[in-house]
């Protein structure tokens, strides 16, 4: 037993949560001791988010080797706070593929078929030291690719910005190990073999390959190795089971598992539709060594190519059910006439023939096998964007022709992680022309993954009834089956034509029967240039080497392809909220005025490209009646800049410096906010660093004319900058502490409104006004500062009774 630790690089995970975790794993291999190897795999801690969309949900990524008898996750999840609320933690747990996760009763498409056998579900609750934890043990996993995605419960998180306040913030860390079974001896197919067991319990493998219809395991002659006394009814054998692709536990339900086998008895394990290219492995439990005879005998069924030729010749004519007609149609009192003679004559393909040239060849396999095709895999430019054809020698056509004498059965291959992050498409069209036949014609297509559908009396079955489609001349010559997240795997299509004529099954008139097979991968859903509908947008997600695609849905639509309306909004109300937001930034038009009738320019324009920006910007941010003039991200900066540059001049105008100083400031705000809000468009220093540098110029320039009169002044205008400054406060205490995403249009509009009318008492006076009045902030009987450009006189002039004094500031 060697036990070797392998540790990836861990991003964001504390040092001491990764030690515990690693406690956690020395535990699990006191607590399960084993003579396998035991190998441990750590994962990075992922972030964790509320489930907004599938692209809220942290993924994870492992590879189990082949021959794992027990593979354990652990997970833990924590917060960065301690005062942080405690989340719950949902954990999805599957093979091959990325979980297909539904919340709160979400619907799929009707034609969608989203069930996993292997989905494993379970919970955490986050804490902010690492209490608890949640273990996941898996007996005898399928190798391959493991997924697991994690996701917090939904809340009405709070929009804040960056840097204001703490923000929770949730992780997730895990870890997993499995214990690996060694040197599994092989047992060769077509003969003989005679196994010796080594410990209480032993594994084989056996190889079937590509191509085999069916297999038989016989086991026989039971022997003890080392006391020859036993009693023949003594129990050779305590247990077997055989199982295709992941071994076999003991004491777990198995219907392949069979106990107390005595050294008379025999027993065969039969496989009707095995796993191909693949290995089954045999476990066998006993008290004693043992030696035990097995062979297997297997049944091959070739995979071919399409044969016929009409198919090129005729697939693009103009009318293809005429031509169809006559190609493929005999003649119709030709045929009734056949049907009373005997069963030998109703198709050029009888039973008898069917049996010769599809024959079994171990007469005590009697399952004939049927026409198996191989589809081509076309790889379109687009991810997940592929489409599987039926191959000829010079042609690839979607057509198969059908008999009601025999089933079709076609066979494609789903790769894993490239194909795996889409929809998988499969569509039939049954191709019938009313006025050939008046008989019932109705085709039944079986899907199943991994293995051929179960025949019963050389008919198709289907153990899952939502994994068929069925095909009707008479109402139905469409069906759909949609499968999100295929798992990577051979992927079979079973067809089976039968004709009906006054509720009784009868011979078929036609000699073909066509049925169009289009299988394809897509992004999202569904086909077209709306993959999510019309209330949804397709996301494409990458996490390093995982690339998948989602439905985000708007508009209070949910569901896998945003087709659930139980929630979803009026339009009324969504239009309501959408004049909100972009209406709301009519209330700059006062402050514009007042600014232009004022003469300040500069902030009227600033004001004027504010109330434009925002505007614009909030009608592109819309999934309703959404407009944009421009790309969404030059709006999204347009408005962040012109914002920020509002309250900049506004600053500047109140601090009433010097003309010549005016436009220096202006700029050296422009360079400032434009840097900012590039860095980073929602971090607090970018809105926080503007306006606590423009603040100190009308606070710098108010306590320099202090010192200039050496005594402190109240300003003449303290009720209007008070309660511009109170409204302003309101404006950014609405926006930082109570915004959040269920409430945004209208707190957001709130938010724009009360900045807006905050503008109509922070702005300053006309010049012209204040030096007609004879006032200013500084005024008294007395004494007069003076800090306009007047001609002849130089800036900031004081005057006490008859004396002039000048104080020249260059």
């Amino acid at each position: 037993m060697s036990n070797k630790f392998i540790m990836l690089p861990i991003c964001y995970f504390p040092r001491r949560y990764l030690m515990i975790l690693q406690f956690h794993i020395l535990l699990i291999l006191l607590l399960f001791p084993t003579k396998e190897c035991t190998m441990p795999e750590a994962s990075q801690e992922g972030l964790l988010h509320s489930f907004k969309s599938y692209s809220d949900v942290a993924m994870f990524h492992y590879t189990v080797p082949k021959e794992v008898l027990r593979a354990t996750w652990q997970f833990a999840a924590f917060m960065d706070g301690q005062d942080c609320p405690e989340r719950k933690v949902h954990i999805y747990l599957q093979w091959g593929s990325y979980p297909v996760i539904s919340i709160n009763n979400d619907t799929f498409p009707s034609d969608m078929y989203p069930k996993r056998n292997q989905t494993i579900i379970v919970s955490a609750v986050t804490t902010f030291e690492p209490k608890t934890t949640a273990i996941v043990p898996v007996y005898g996993p399928e190798s391959g690719d493991w997924f697991v995605g994690a996701y917090l419960s939904h809340w009405d998180e709070k929009v804040q910005q960056q840097g204001l306040g703490h923000k929770c913030h949730y992780s997730i860390g895990s870890v997993a190990i499995w214990t690996q079974t060694n040197s599994i001896e092989n047992i060769p197919i077509g003969c003989q073999y005679p196994l010796r067991t080594k410990e209480t319990t032993s594994y084989y493998k056996i190889y079937i390959p590509s191509g085999t219809w069916n297999f038989r395991v016989h086991i026989w002659g039971c022997n003890f190795t080392l006391y020859t006394s036993r009693s023949i009814h003594e129990p050779c054998i305590k247990y077997m089971a055989l199982q295709g692709r992941s071994l076999p536990v003991f004491n777990h339900s198995n219907p392949s598992e069979i106990g107390n086998f005595t050294m008379l008895d025999s027993y065969t394990f039969t496989e009707t539709s095995p796993y191909e290219d693949s290995y089954y492995y045999l476990m066998i439990i006993s008290d004693s060594i043992i030696e035990v005879n097995i062979k297997i005998v297997t049944s091959e069924c070739p995979i071919r190519m399409t044969e016929k030729s009409f198919v090129r010749q005729y697939l693009d004519a103009p009318s293809f059910s005429k031509a169809l007609a006559q190609l493929h149609m005999k003649d119709i009192t030709k045929h009734r006439s056949h049907h009373n003679d005997s069963d030998s004559s109703k198709s050029p393909y009888n039973e008898l023939d069917v049996r010769n040239q599809f024959h079994s060849p171990d007469d005590n396999l009697d399952d004939p096998c049927v026409p198996r095709y191989q589809l081509a895999r076309i790889k379109h430019s687009q991810t997940f964007s592929g489409v599987y054809l039926l191959q000829g020698r010079e042609w690839l056509t979607s057509w198969v022709m059908l008999t009601d004498t025999r089933p079709v059965i076609t066979q494609f291959n789903i790769l894993p992680l490239v194909d795996i992050g889409g929809t998988l498409d499969i569509s039939a069209h049954l191709e019938m022309d009313k006025i050939t036949t008046r008989q019932l014609v109705k085709v039944k297509l079986c899907i199943r993954r991994g293995r051929v559908p179960n025949r019963s009396k050389g008919t198709i079955t289907c153990e899952e009834p939502k994994m068929s489609m069925n095909l009707s001349s008479f109402d139905k010559h469409d069906a759909t089956l949609l499968i999100p997240y295929p798992q990577p795997d051979t992927w079979y299509v079973a067809l089976h034509a039968t004709c009906h004529f006054n509720g009784h099954p009868v011979n078929c008139e036609m000699e073909e029967i066509l049925v169009s097979l289009d299988i394809r991968t897509r992004q999202c859903v569904f086909p077209g240039n709306y993959p999510c509908g019309h209330h949804g947008i397709c996301q494409e997600i990458h996490r390093d080497i995982l690339y998948f695609t989602s439905c985000k849905c708007f508009e209070g639509y949910k569901g896998w392809g945003c087709t659930d309306a139980t929630s979803a909004s009026p339009e009324s109300s969504l239009l309501l909220t959408t004049m909100i937001l972009t209406l709301s930034n009519g209330f700059f038009i006062p402050a514009i005025y007042l600014a232009v009738k004022r003469g300040l320019y500069t902030e009227g324009l600033v004001y004027l490209a504010t109330m434009l920006f925002s505007s614009l910007y909030h009608a592109c941010d819309q999934h309703v009646m959404t407009y944009c003039v421009a790309k969404y991200e030059v709006l999204q900066y347009s408005d962040f800049f012109s914002s920020i540059l509002a309250f900049w001049v506004t600053l500047v105008a109140m601090a009433e410096i010097p003309t010549r100083y005016v436009s220096l400031c202006h700029m050296f705000g422009v360079l400032i906010i434009a840097f900012g809000v590039e860095s980073n468009k929602t971090s607090l220093s970018s809105i926080l660093v503007p306006l606590g540098m423009g603040v100190m110029i009308p606070m710098g320039t108010y306590a320099y004319r202090c010192f200039q009169l050496r005594k402190w002044r109240k300003p003449d205008r303290i009720s209007k900058l008070l309660a511009g400054l109170l409204l302003a406060t309101i404006g950014l205490l609405l926006f930082s502490l109570v915004e959040t995403e269920a409430n945004y249009q209208y707190v957001h509009s709130a938010w724009h409104m009360i900045i807006a009318i905050s503008l109509i008492f922070l702005l300053p006076p006309s010049r012209m006004e204040e030096v007609g009045s004879g006032t200013n902030s500084f005024s008294d009987d007395s004494e007069l500062l003076d800090y306009k450009d007047s001609p002849g006189t130089p800036i900031f002039t004081v005057t006490t009774g008859q004396e002039n004094l000048v104080i020249a500031s260059n």
